[in-house]
C-alpha cells in the first residue's frame, strides 16, 4: 500500500485542480457563444427580443423525456468533442527566464460540436430565430479577445463553422438524444487549446561546458 505525505497530497490536489480549472473553459465557450448570439438577435427588429434570454446553454432533453429548452427560445448544447489531430502541436519544451528547461505534454486542441435547436410553439418564429443565428455566424465566425472582450484569457481564438449532417446522421443524432426532431443547426467550434500546467520533468540550465584536450 502506498502512503502519501501531506506535501505529496497537497501537490497532487494542486495538479488536479489546475487540470480541472483548464477544462472549465469548455463551459465558458458555450457561455460566450450564447451571449454573443443573444446580443446579435436583440438588434434584429423583426424578432423583437426582450431582455429575457433568447438562447441558453442547456440539455436538449430532460431525464423524463421532455424538452429541456425553455419554451419559445433557442437551446445551445454540446453534442460531441473531438481532438484536432491535423494541426496537433508537438512542442513540449518550455524555457524559463533563468534558462531552466521544463518538459510538458503537448497542448490539446479540441473541436466542439454544438447543436442550436429552436423550441417554439410558433414554427415560423422558430425559423426566424434560427435564420438570425446563421446570419450572425456568417458575419462573425472568428472570436478573439479583440472582438470578444469576455473571451477567456486561456483561449486564443475560436473559429465557428457550419457542420452539415446527412438525413441518416441527423436521424441517428436525434434518436440518441431521445427527442423528436426540432428545427436546428450544428456548428463546429475550433480550436480550443488546453495546456496542462503540470511539468513532466525539469532540467537546470547548462552554465559551463568543459572540454578536454586530447594529445596526438
Amino acid at each position: 500500500m502506498l502512503y502519501l505525505s501531506q506535501g505529496d497530497t497537497d501537490l497532487l490536489w494542486e495538479n488536479l485542480n489546475a487540470g480541472i480549472e483548464e477544462f472549465l473553459m469548455i463551459d465558458k465557450v458555450l457561455e460566450i457563444l450564447a451571449n454573443s448570439i443573444h446580443a446579435y438577435l436583440e438588434h434584429l427588429p423583426e424578432l423583437g427580443v426582450t431582455t429575457e434570454k433568447a438562447i441558453a446553454a442547456t440539455h436538449i432533453v430532460r431525464d423524463n423525456g421532455t424538452i429541456a429548452i425553455n419554451p419559445d427560445s433557442l437551446g445551445l448544447s454540446l453534442i460531441n468533442i473531438e481532438e484536432e489531430r491535423i494541426v496537433k502541436s508537438q512542442k513540449h519544451v518550455m524555457v524559463a527566464a533563468d534558462g531552466t528547461i521544463s518538459h510538458v505534454n503537448p497542448e490539446i486542441k479540441l473541436n466542439l460540436f454544438t447543436l442550436i435547436a429552436a423550441n417554439f410553439s410558433n414554427y415560423s418564429e422558430g425559423l426566424k430565430y434560427l435564420s438570425g443565428v446563421i446570419q450572425f455566424f456568417q458575419g462573425t465566425n472568428v472570436f478573439t479577445r479583440e472582438n470578444t472582450p469576455d473571451l477567456d484569457p486561456r483561449i486564443q481564438k475560436l473559429i465557428v463553422e457550419l457542420h452539415s449532417l446527412t438525413f441518416e446522421q441527423q436521424n441517428n443524432l436525434w434518436g440518441s438524444l431521445g427527442a423528436k426532431y426540432l428545427p436546428s443547426v450544428i456548428y463546429k467550434v475550433r480550436l480550443i487549446a488546453i495546456q496542462e500546467a503540470q511539468k513532466t520533468d525539469e532540467q537546470q540550465p547548462i552554465l559551463i561546458i568543459e572540454t578536454a584536450e586530447r594529445g596526438i
